[in-house]
């Protein structure tokens, strides 16, 4: 996991293009921007099965 802190760190820049302050971005490919409790918590469970399955 890696935390980028707006106004001191850019190199996420030329990746991800501007984020907002509730941007999520899982496994450094998908970028979620309208954040709420349950799309938060159903892309981590998707992200975490791919990982048991070898689907990333």
């Amino acid at each position: 996991m890696k935390i980028y802190h707006a106004g001191k760190d850019f190199d996420y820049l030329s990746k991800y293009g501007p984020v907002s302050r509730g941007t999520l971005i899982i496994d450094g490919r998908k970028k979620y921007d309208n954040l709420s409790s349950d799309l938060i918590e159903r892309v981590i469970i998707e992200a975490v099965g791919a990982k048991e399955t070898g689907k990333t």
